[in-house]
């Protein structure tokens, strides 16, 4: 029974022991490694970025397995300009074995910043993308991936990306994509690769019926491949599809109808523009300009005198008109128009200094 007492007695004080041994030493260290480390977040909040690097540096010797501790560091070292130091810290964090699924994405995030201090894209890239496969709901991967592809001008790959993103944000558009398969035609295009061009133009179309780029695009191909009737067919198509925009072909059917000599139906091209857009400046030049040479000065002149009206400051019409007036010796207009312009300057001078003063 002694025996037993004694035992027990020996357990008892051994207990007493650890747990004081516990509490002073290793409780206490603990919690001294835990207010050290708070306090190096405080300092980050308070924008001490070097009271919080010493802190860290503490915290990192006294934890090797604090990994936030040594995320912080890095991202210091990257913030005052050292990205060398910051990636050879976060490099050697991959190296640890073990490393759960979201502490891999917080250090590849890190390692994404620190290769596009160093302007190392490809490996920025490698980082978000193997962020995207940790993580395939990762919208912030996702985006800084697609900006980066874009930079690098990887079309392709962008447009894989933009797809998934789509995904993501439960997207129904396809207009988004059209921009992406644009670019991968246009580098086929400056290779000569025409008809392969096209068909990514056209595939742009598609997602989007109103790129105006693809367009432009498919006309100026089948204009390099000696295709003058296909391309002014296509162009009269954005004028039908997009008539608003349909002055953005304008000088391209110049040319190609005058050498088709077809120059004839500019007229009507232009009126449908002008159905449509009652105003448009350029619709309206190129009508003025095509009557003028048919001979028909005075109706090119009213046109001119409408434009100007409603667009004194357009230099190109001013004098469209002034060269009018020369050709007819009609130096009595020219002074009467440029006091009219005169005049309308003054009255928008003293409207502005009326609203300043306000």
């Amino acid at each position: 029974m002694a025996e037993y007492f004694i035992v027990f007695l020996f357990l008892f004080l051994f207990s007493l022991i650890f747990y004081v041994f516990y509490e002073r030493f290793f409780k206490q260290q603990t919690k001294s490694e835990s207010e050290l480390y708070n306090e190096a977040l405080r300092s980050l909040l308070d924008g001490k970025e070097e009271i919080a690097f010493t802190k860290l540096r503490q915290v990192v010797a006294e934890d090797s397995n604090n990994i936030d501790a040594y995320l912080r560091l890095g991202s210091i070292l990257r913030n005052n300009n050292k990205p060398k130091q910051a990636l050879q810290i976060h490099k050697d964090l991959t190296l640890r074995g073990r490393l759960k699924p979201d502490t891999k994405h917080d250090i590849l995030r890190q390692l994404y910043f620190d290769y596009m201090d160093l302007n190392n894209f490809e490996m920025a890239k490698a980082a978000l993308q193997e962020m995207t496969t940790i993580n395939s709901k990762d919208k912030w991967s996702f985006l800084r991936l697609l900006e980066l592809q874009k930079k690098m001008k990887l079309w392709d790959e962008a447009y894989d990306t933009a797809v998934m993103l789509l995904k993501l944000e439960d997207n129904k558009s396809k207009k988004p994509l059209a921009s992406f398969k644009y670019q991968m035609g246009d580098e086929l295009y400056k290779k000569r690769e025409y008809h392969k061009a096209r068909i990514l133009f056209k595939e742009a179309l598609g997602f989007d019926p109103e790129y105006i780029d693809a367009y432009l695009a498919i006309g100026d191909s089948y204009l390099d491949e000696n295709r003058i009737d296909d391309a002014v067919n296509f162009w009269k198509k954005l004028i039908k599809t997009i008539p608003d925009k349909g002055h953005l072909v304008l000088e391209r059917l110049k040319k190609a109808l005058f050498e088709l000599g077809r120059y004839s139906e500019l007229d009507q091209i232009c009126e449908n523009i002008l159905n449509h857009s009652p105003k448009n400046l350029e619709a309206k030049l190129c009508l003025a300009e095509f009557h003028e040479k048919k001979g028909d000065t005075d109706f090119s002149e009213e046109i001119l005198i409408e434009v100007v009206e409603e667009n004194p400051d357009d230099i190109k019409s001013v004098l469209e008109l002034i060269r009018i007036y020369l050709n007819k010796k009609d130096n009595k207009k020219i002074q009467d128009l440029i006091r009219s312009i005169e005049q309308r300057r003054i009255k928008r001078s003293t409207k502005t200094a009326a609203s300043i003063s306000r």
